[in-house]
């Protein structure tokens, strides 16, 4: 076997592979065997045939059978004899297979970048802390007076912002199916087409109203886009959204034991989650400086079949999309978590770095705790989960980024605000 690598990229090579003449009549003789045995030739018993006539009438099925026994391995001894590893299924080219003459192909694969890592100690990065304002604070406890609302009856007209209980029932007609929704609560809000704002505007309950709405032509239910249809609604109730009163009974029914100690609490929360924010964004500066100083191109069929997959995602959760948009927004981001994965595993070899069955251990610790979970139960649920290597990838990650950090040349800088990120 001969073979030649011509490097096209960091992450492509064409491998020229030939197999000697020899090898190939052995497998045309072969060929020729078994399909002497199994053919049928007037004149002839079974597998009797003269090989010469055999030739004759299957030269190409013969010529099939060698090309699908002998290429395949021929590639994978051109692949051991390189030392290469693909990450991609190869692109045969200019295949030339014949009786009595050596075989010759080319095949074009795509392995992992070649890359040395390196200058990935020193880096100069800023630390950032994010600050916790009373307005953040404020909306938090906004939420918690959102989440313990209550809708309460009421006798007058709905307005805006109240909510309404209805039976809603679509008319037939106009190529539209007649249909019954019953026991609906609408919030009567801008989010409604105007028609179904107008008509629950002003109702009490006990009312029935017969309206029509005009749908657009880009309305997302395209057997309702660009139709008039008629609705009959029944208004059984009317509410408004009440919310507590602020104060230290409310706080007790969130779990605390007046207001102060709520928002204590919740502003303790808030800077650990600051500061779990100016980790994340020291860490992505990290990752973000190793790549710059280490970069490379990502093989083009791994970037390719990443975005076909988010792009299937996004099928299964919305009736229309952007496809060329969505690939443009996730290219970089699966470009460089690819780029990233590659130099991590670099600098944690190069730094002799391992996860030992102790990391592991310690690591689930910390979930069953941070979980209420036993030990037991959190090895259950990651065993099921089947995430054992993901953890370890986790725990492998985080030794880097440390390693990063401790040699990093690290600047503080003054407090910003959170929307600011």
């Amino acid at each position: 076997m001969k073979v030649q690598v011509n490097k096209e990229k960091d992450w492509k090579r064409t491998l020229e592979i030939e197999i000697e003449k020899e090898e190939v009549e052995k497998e045309y003789q072969q060929a020729f065997k078994e399909i002497k045995n199994k053919s049928k030739i007037p004149g002839f018993r079974p597998g009797k045939a003269p090989l010469a006539i055999i030739k004759s009438r299957y030269q190409d099925v013969a010529t099939g059978d060698v090309m699908r026994n002998l290429v395949p391995r021929a590639y994978q001894d051109a692949l051991k004899e390189s030392n290469l590893i693909p990450v991609s299924d190869p692109v045969l080219k200019e295949i030339d297979l014949k009786p009595g003459s050596p075989l010759k192909f080319k095949a074009e694969i795509e392995i992992l970048p070649q890359v040395e890592v390196k200058d990935y100690r020193g880096l100069a990065i800023t630390k950032r802390k994010f600050e916790v304002k009373d307005e953040d604070l404020d909306k938090n406890i906004e939420f918690l007076k959102e989440q313990n609302a209550t809708l309460n009856p009421v006798e007058r007209k709905a307005k805006e912002g109240d909510f309404i209980l209805v039976d809603l029932e679509k008319l037939p007609g106009n190529g539209v199916k007649g249909e019954k929704a019953a026991d609906q609560q609408v919030l009567l809000g801008k989010n409604l087409l105007p028609e179904f704002f107008d008509a629950f505007l002003n109702s009490r309950a006990g009312e029935q109203k017969d309206f029509e709405v005009s749908y657009p032509d880009n309305y997302r239910d395209k057997e309702l886009a660009n139709k008039k249809v008629k609705y009959r609604v029944q208004i059984k109730e009317v509410k408004e959204k009440v919310y507590p009163e602020m104060d230290d009974s409310f706080a007790k029914t969130c779990g605390f034991s007046d207001l102060l100690d709520m928002r204590l609490k919740i502003r303790k929360d808030l800077e650990r989650k600051a500061e779990e924010e100016s980790v994340r964004d020291l860490q992505d500066q990290l990752i973000k400086k190793v790549i710059e100083k280490n970069d490379f191109e990502v093989p083009e069929s791994y970037v390719k079949n990443s975005l076909d997959s988010v792009v299937e995602d996004f099928k299964k959760n919305y009736e229309k999309i952007d496809e060329e948009k969505i690939k443009e927004q996730y290219q970089d981001l699966i470009k460089n978590g690819f780029k990233w994965k590659l130099l991590l595993h670099q600098i944690a070899e190069k730094e002799r770095m391992e996860v030992s069955s102790e990391d592991v251990k310690d690591w689930t610790q910390n979930f069953a705790k941070n979980n209420n979970l036993t030990l037991e139960k959190a090895r259950e649920f990651l065993a099921k989960q089947k995430k054992l290597e993901d953890l370890k990838e986790t725990i492998l990650e985080k030794k880097v980024l440390n390693l990063l950090e401790r040699n990093a040349i690290i600047v503080e800088d003054q407090k910003i605000d959170t929307k600011e990120k």
